[in-house]
C-alpha cells in the first residue's frame, strides 16, 4: 500500500497522528510506504516521523515539495491554503523518481484512519483514473469549475489514484491548463483544479473511506438544505459509514473546532487525542481557537436560529453568495 500525505512543520503533528493511526489500523497490510511531501519540516520532526513508521516496521519516503514557480502559471488565490497542497494536482513531477509507484492513496493530514483500507486498496477501478467520495457541493460551485449539476463533486481529503493512468494522460499539464484557464481564481485551490480534471473519471466511493464533519451534523435532508446540493448520498449510506467508518476527515465547519483545538466537541476527537498520545507529540498542548472576532460572532448569531432558518440562511451564503465571484469573470 503506497499512501501520501503532505504537510509542513506547522500540520506536522497533525500528520503524524495521522500517519500513527493509519499503520495502527493496518496491521495486516503487506507493506504500507509513507510518502510525505515536506515543506519546511523541521530535522526533529522528521525523526519523530521516523519513529513512529519504524515502530510499525514500515517504510517513509520525504520528498520536497516541488518548486510551484516552474508549476503554476500564474498567481494563485491561496486563501488559507499552504502552496504545498498544489504538490497533489503535480503528481508526475512529484513522483517522477518513483516511476515503479503505479498506484497510490492520498490521504489529508487532518485525518483519523479507524479501520482498515485492504478493501479500498485492492478495489478495480475498472479503467477509471481513480476513486473518491463525493461532497455536498451546489451547482454554482460545480458551474465555476465546468462541472453540470449532475455531476459529482469530489471531497479531496482521499482519493485513490491509478499513476500510470495519470502519467499517460498527462494530468500535470491538465492541471497547468486548468489553473491558466481560471486565470488561478480557485475556490477551492486543489480541490477546484482535482474536480475540474478529475470528476468525470473517477469512482463514486462510500462516504465511510472520507468521512467529513458534515456527515456527523448533519443529516442528509439537512445537508441539502443546507448545501443546496444536487448529488449527495442517502441517509442509508450516512448512516452505514458512521458506523462502519475507515477514514475519519475532519472538515472546518462553523459548529465546532478540530481536535487538536480546545474545546472540540466532535465524536472522534477523544480518539483523536488517544492516538496523540501514543505518538511522539504526545507533550505538546492543543492549540487555542484562532477564528476571527467576526467569524466567532457569526457562529454564535447562526446558532441562536431555529435549525431550519439557520440552515437556509447560512446555505443561501454558502451556494449562492460565495461561489458569485468566480462564476461573473
Amino acid at each position: 500500500m503506497n499512501v501520501m500525505y503532505l504537510c509542513d512543520n506547522n500540520y506536522v503533528m497533525i500528520a503524524g497522528v495521522s500517519i500513527y493511526s493509519l499503520l495502527e489500523n493496518n496491521l495486516d497490510a503487506d507493506e504500507i510506504n509513507i510518502f510525505l511531501i515536506v515543506e519546511n519540516i523541521t530535522e526533529n520532526n522528521r525523526d519523530k516521523l521516523r519513529l513512529i513508521v519504524d515502530s510499525f516496521d514500515r517504510k517513509i519516503f520525504f520528498i520536497p515539495k516541488p518548486d510551484m514557480k516552474e508549476l503554476l502559471v500564474c498567481n494563485i488565490e491561496m486563501h488559507w491554503w499552504i502552496e504545498n497542497v498544489f504538490s497533489r494536482v503535480f503528481l508526475g513531477e512529484v513522483f517522477k523518481d518513483y516511476k515503479d509507484i503505479h498506484k497510490l492513496i492520498y490521504i489529508d493530514c487532518d485525518t483519523l484512519i479507524v479501520g482498515s483500507l485492504k478493501e479500498l486498496w485492492n478495489m478495480d477501478l475498472q479503467g477509471n483514473i481513480g476513486a473518491g467520495v463525493c461532497e455536498a457541493m451546489g451547482n454554482l460551485h460545480k458551474k465555476a469549475i465546468g462541472l453540470s449539476k449532475e455531476d459529482y463533486y469530489f471531497n479531496a481529503g482521499m482519493f485513490l489514484i491509478d499513476l500510470d493512468k495519470w502519467r499517460l494522460e498527462k494530468k500535470d499539464n491538465a492541471a497547468k491548463e486548468f489553473i491558466f484557464r481560471k486565470k488561478g481564481r480557485l475556490e477551492y485551490a486543489d480541490e477546484s483544479v482535482l474536480n475540474g480534471i478529475l470528476a468525470k473519471e473517477l469512482i463514486r466511493l462510500s462516504p465511510e473511506f472520507n468521512l467529513t464533519s458534515l456527515s456527523f451534523y448533519f443529516t442528509i435532508k439537512e445537508l441539502v438544505l443546507y448545501r443546496k446540493s444536487h448529488i449527495n448520498y442517502t441517509e442509508a449510506e450516512r448512516e452505514k459509514a458512521l458506523k462502519d467508518a475507515r477514514i475519519v476527515h475532519f472538515t472546518s465547519t462553523y459548529l465546532d473546532v478540530r481536535p487538536w483545538v480546545e474545546g472540540c466537541r466532535h465524536p472522534y476527537a477523544q480518539r483523536w487525542l488517544d492516538c496523540k498520545q501514543r505518538t511522539p507529540w504526545r507533550e505538546e498542548k492543543l492549540r487555542k481557537d484562532n477564528r476571527s472576532k467576526v467569524k466567532k460572532a457569526a457562529r454564535k448569531a447562526a446558532l441562536l436560529m431555529p435549525d431550519k432558518m439557520r440552515l437556509f440562511l447560512t446555505g443561501f451564503v454558502h451556494a449562492y453568495i460565495k461561489p458569485m465571484k468566480y462564476i461573473l469573470r
